[in-house]
């Protein structure tokens, strides 16, 4: 009788086992143990990005001031990127990229003040910077996901000029004589590289803001996809100097700065 009662005591005591090494994983344990890796809290992810955008320069001009110019969209890509993160918990990560941008714009030169008359030229600025963004991110966490995300840029000014391209005579007078056809480099990076045309520098480095939102798609538990929209505003002038007369023209530019928006592709790996 006593072997029997042992015997069924022991039973009903395996009964129980499942029950209670479930009740000693706290609920915490069974969510990171059930989470696929890209929820995976202290994780790194590494990406590859790819980006089209369209890049503008803001002008403050006074009033008074003639402008002979006419904005002309202007698309430039962002061709190359690297991505480093590292994942707090399934909604917030922080990552630091860094990417070659070419910016800039082109311009309409009109033979009259206020963008107005025939064109008689064209206006570029073409800039190219290695972008260092430093974003929070917050993800919605699912395998096909949203991301809101935001943070500081500062970019270091690789290679830029500003060039006048005057194509036709005598649509700008300018110290009572018409201007001249042909190409006037107003600002270089390198501005001493040729002492004969007197050109102006630019800023080599530029603090922006950046804010973009996004869409994820896992491929495999450690890959996804990502595109997300972007926008940078910038804060500095591109110029080395903040009020410049320019040479071929005569308009004066109190301030012009970098602003730009676009289209971002990347692969990313988790670890």
């Amino acid at each position: 009788m006593k072997k029997l009662l042992s015997t069924a005591s022991f039973i009903f005591f395996l009964s129980f086992v499942p029950y209670i090494t479930q009740a000693q994983v706290t609920p915490e344990e069974t969510d990171v143990i059930a989470e696929p890796q890209r929820n995976k809290q202290g994780s790194f992810h590494f990406g590859v990005t790819t980006a089209l955008n369209n890049t503008w320069i803001f002008s403050e001009n006074e009033e008074q001031n003639n402008k002979h110019y006419e904005n002309i969209i202007t698309y430039k890509s962002a061709p190359i990127g690297l991505v480093i993160g590292y994942k707090f918990n399934y909604r917030n990560d922080v990552q630091i990229e860094a990417y070659i941008s070419h910016q800039g714009q082109d311009f309409n030169l009109k033979a009259h003040g206020n963008g107005t008359g025939d064109k008689i030229g064209e206006k570029h600025i073409n800039l190219t910077y290695l972008q260092v963004p430093l974003l929070w991110k917050f993800t919605s966490g699912d395998a096909t996901r949203f991301n809101l995300h935001f943070g500081p840029q500062i970019g270091f000014l690789i290679n830029g000029e500003e060039v006048n391209e005057i194509t036709q005579a005598g649509g700008i007078k300018k110290d009572g004589g018409a201007i001249p056809v042909g190409t006037t480099v107003l600002a270089h990076k390198n501005k001493g590289e040729d002492l004969t045309q007197n050109r102006g520098g630019l800023n080599n480095l530029e603090p922006n803001l950046v804010l973009g939102l996004g869409l994820e798609k896992d491929i495999t538990d450690h890959l996804y996809l990502s595109g997300n929209l972007r926008f940078h505003y910038g804060f500095k002038d591109f110029r080395d100097t903040e009020t410049v007369v320019d040479a071929t023209t005569g308009d004066k530019y109190i301030l012009r700065y970098n602003v730009y928006g676009g289209i971002q592709f990347g692969i990313h790996y988790t670890l």
